[in-house]
């Protein structure tokens, strides 16, 4: 099988930012097909649901951009570039009409909205600006929006820095989120960081915790969200320090990256939504920060070694296996992949 994706990452100018990789498992073979060297810190990347339009955040203090850049068989054109209005964007996602944008802006603990046209940004229509603490003293000083994610006509919105994940209602018509007033709540320093949903189970929500190492499990119930479990992303003879990072599910599994203790951790998804763990395996590189399944390999960003790497899955003992395959670039740290290229 061939695959190809591409990966962003935490390059400088006139380095190699964007690249787009072609991974053929039959021919062992792992190649760039072309880059990007023209934004700074293109950390977080995303694709239009039907437009051959890739969008890429600049991820800059004190005000970081978005860029909108036109797909071509030889490279990326860019087309338009919006200032966040906020420090560090660090994620993008689109709604699923595909008229409206979302990027987080770390930093500033704040989301920006942007109205869509065939896949082009032509206006930034809100700043939602969360306010308030958390308990860490150094990690939730201030409110810290890392994701947001779509589903149907709401957007999760999570912040590291409160403990919480919002749920906003989409207003098509003005190109603007309305909040609902439900909310998700976390034990107190936990630190939300990615979400995902359950694909086999209704009402079941994953969430990654950066701060505590731990998935939760939340389960929506009349309108309201309720913490059914919370494992750990580590060995329980790990003693030294890990932030965990990205959250995937497929084909009955969910994985999380440990970075620190460097490796993905793979758990079942019971037919009630709950997590069994099934193996923790070294990502074969330091700070695997993204990942992205394709087939029977899971293909992993190790952003302080320069290196993405990929592993083997079997799906039906639910185990990972180091293989030779990889691809040297600069800091990787998204994998984005969905849609034939």
């Amino acid at each position: 099988m061939v695959y190809e994706f591409y990966s962003g990452s935490y390059a400088e100018p006139g380095e190699d930012g964007i690249v787009k990789f072609c991974l053929d498992v039959g021919k062992r073979t792992f190649e760039p097909v072309f880059v990007c060297r023209d934004i700074k810190n293109p950390s977080y990347l995303a694709f239009h649901a039907s437009r051959p339009v890739l969008y890429a955040v600049q991820e800059e203090v004190p005000t970081g951009a978005l860029h909108a850049l036109r797909i071509g068989h030889d490279g990326l054109e860019p087309d338009c570039v919006f200032s966040t209005q906020g420090a560090d964007p660090c994620h993008i996602s689109v709604d699923e009409s595909g008229r409206m944008l979302f990027v987080a802006n770390y930093t500033s603990g704040s989301l920006a909205v942007f109205r869509l046209e065939e896949g082009l940004v032509t206006a930034r229509t809100q700043l939602i600006v969360h306010e308030g603490k958390g308990t860490h003293p150094t990690r939730q000083e201030a409110p810290h929006v890392h994701c947001a994610k779509v589903r149907g006509d709401e957007v999760f919105v999570v912040d590291l820095g409160l403990d919480k994940v919002f749920v906003y209602g989409i207003d098509e018509k003005e190109g603007i989120l309305v909040d609902t007033g439900k909310r998700m709540c976390f034990p107190p320093g936990c630190g939300p960081r990615h979400l995902e949903f359950c694909q086999s189970v209704p009402g079941i929500l994953y969430v990654v915790c950066e701060l505590s190492n731990q998935i939760a499990v939340f389960r929506e119930q009349g309108g309201e969200y309720v913490l059914m479990q919370l494992l750990s992303t580590l060995p329980a003879d790990f003693m030294g320090e890990n932030t965990a990072a990205a959250v995937k599910t497929e084909r009955g599994f969910l994985f999380v990256s440990n970075r620190g203790h460097d490796s993905i951790a793979a758990y079942r998804i019971r037919e009630d939504g709950l997590l069994e763990l099934s193996q923790i395996v070294p990502s074969g590189g330091k700070t695997p920060r993204d990942f992205a399944v394709f087939g029977e390999h899971l293909v992993v960003a190790n952003q302080d070694s320069d290196l993405i790497t990929v592993l083997r899955i079997d799906w039906e003992k639910g185990k990972m296996e180091p293989t030779e395959l990889c691809a040297s670039t600069r800091k990787p740290c998204c994998i984005l992949s969905g849609k034939l290229l």
